[in-house]
């Protein structure tokens, strides 16, 4: 573990100015309101960037009488995170900083290894947020990591949203995720740490640089942090082109500007997509109704209106029906804004009707698409379910298994578990089909393979209940086809709720603020 101390040439933090608590504070004003006595997370790597967030944001939650959590994900991925996260824990302790450690377990990918580590940091950091009732989660990216971002993205030929970087808030499921160190560069925040006075549970930056002329300094202060080996590892594309921007050719304040408006003028149009042609139903399933997919369209010959593959209203549909792609399919990230294009494109040609695309199917019909799971893309394995306890499902529903202890109950309230639809026997039966269609109207209107992906609740590989449908409605179903239901009888008072409940929200454009350095 490599600890750098405040002792350290003076050349760490050339050229930067600390940031004091007036400074952090307008910082934080954008994204208000907080509400009275705020209680903030903040992920802490043990960085200069997160150490530093931590001790402003400490100081920024005292003075509202609020109170701040911060929290470090051990990836597992080298020997040091353990002991460079206890060390967090004990030099944030300095500061009456609670400190929470999560940690990812399981299998780790051999392929795109800083992404899936992301993707799983966010995961945890919101299901903590979750368990603690935290709305607010403060993250460090600053300026120098906004220029690699949007550096990186030019060179892979993004689009104005992705060249636009990263947004300054955005929504997981239970919480926000804020960067409010956008506009700050990495000197400034290890020159934060360096101007570090005091500690216990008041520490504070000092308000003003001392007067050269009169010779004041800080003669005790400064707070360590920790360098990350994997900074320096020019294996990973971020490290090459922080090496190259370093050599000159960086993005300036004027053109974070430029492109943070073009960008909230893109969320706001694509928002607009969403609102006017985007229906997501209970069951998981997205009707598209953008008029330009429809055949009737198509046989009477292109519109006035009718936009271009390149126009910006076929990017707002591509970008918007990704993001859609991305909520139904369960996915961390929207497919590639051109793959969508493509598909719209054979629609619009007519030379297709099903397309697959980020583990959904996109089914066009007369007058509309449909998007649905794919079912080539689930895992089909049982998943066992614990009563009274939310059971999340293809990181798309949620169920939660209820029953009252009633003294001498009998049978075994054991051995359930979740399936796609589709594995089930009765399914593949046009009269136990018929018989849901006439319970659940919307059915005749689904495709087979928009159906086969629902949830089925299983007890001891007998059905019980799918996508929101109470017991006694399946029992109904099973008996109209046929099926045997006496098994249902011990299962009357079981309370079952499903819940469509997708790992991102289909837009959270309005309510992002890209920060203008």
């Amino acid at each position: 573990m490599a600890i750098m101390t405040h002792s350290q040439p003076d050349h760490a933090a050339s050229g930067g100015v600390p940031v004091d608590a007036a400074s952090f504070s307008a910082l934080m004003a954008p994204f208000a309101p907080f509400g009275e006595n705020p209680r903030l997370m903040v992920a802490v790597s043990g960085g200069a960037d997160s150490m530093a967030l931590a001790i402003l944001a400490a100081r920024w939650c005292a003075d509202r009488n609020g109170k701040l959590i911060a929290v470090t994900v051990d990836h597992g991925l080298r020997a040091d995170a353990a002991t460079e996260a206890q060390w967090v824990s004990q030099q944030l302790a300095t500061y009456g900083i609670e400190h929470i450690t999560r940690r990812w377990t399981g299998p780790k990918p051999g392929a795109a290894i800083q992404q899936e580590a992301r993707a799983a940091r966010y995961c945890l950091i919101d299901d903590l947020a979750g368990e603690l009732g935290i709305l607010h989660v403060l993250v460090a990216h600053h300026f120098n990591d906004q220029a690699e971002t949007v550096a990186m993205r030019r060179d892979h030929n993004s689009g104005p949203l992705g060249q636009a970087g990263m947004s300054a808030q955005r929504y997981l499921r239970h919480c926000r995720v804020l960067r409010p160190l956008l506009p700050v560069t990495s000197n400034d925040l290890r020159a934060t740490l360096q101007a570090i006075v005091g500690g216990g549970n008041t520490p504070f930056v000092a308000d003003a640089a001392p007067d050269a002329n009169s010779g004041s300094h800080i003669a005790h202060g400064g707070q360590d942090w920790i360098e990350d080996p994997s900074n320096h590892n020019p294996a990973f594309e971020r490290v090459r082109m922080r090496r190259k921007l370093q050599s000159g050719g960086g993005l300036l304040p004027a053109d974070f500007s430029a492109m943070a408006h073009q960008r909230q003028n893109m969320e706001q149009a694509i928002g607009g997509f969403l609102a006017r042609h985007v229906f997501i139903a209970t069951d998981g399933v997205a009707t598209v109704t953008w008029p330009f997919v429809g055949s009737g369209d198509i046989k009477a010959g292109r519109h006035a209106d009718d936009p271009d593959i390149g126009s910006p209203a076929f990017d707002r549909a591509a970008y918007g029906i990704g993001h859609v792609l991305r909520m139904i399919g369960g996915g961390n990230y929207a497919p590639a804004r051109d793959s969508v294009r493509h598909v719209l494109q054979l629609f619009r040609q007519n030379s297709a009707t099903r397309h697959s695309l980020a583990g959904c199917v996109l089914h066009r019909r007369e007058n509309h698409i449909l998007i649905y799971r794919e079912a080539g893309r689930m895992d089909i394995a049982p998943q066992p379910v614990l009563p009274r306890q939310v059971t999340r499902w293809d990181n798309r529903f949620e169920l939660c298994l209820e029953w009252p202890q009633k003294p001498g109950a009998s049978g075994d309230m054991t051995g359930f578990a979740i399936v796609p639809l589709g594995v089930c026997d009765p399914f593949h039966k046009r009269v136990f089909r018929k018989a849901m269609a006439q319970t659940v109207p919307f059915w005749a209107s689904r495709p087979r393979p928009a159906l086969a992906v629902l949830p089925l609740l299983l007890w001891q590989d007998q059905p019980l209940s799918v996508a929101g449908l109470e017991i006694y409605a399946l029992s109904d179903v099973l008996s109209a086809a046929g099926c045997p239901t006496g098994y249902l009888d011990l299962f009357r008072a079981i309370k079952v709720t499903w819940r469509f409940a997708p790992s991102a929200p289909l837009w959270e454009g309005g309510f992002k603020f890209v920060a203008n350095p």
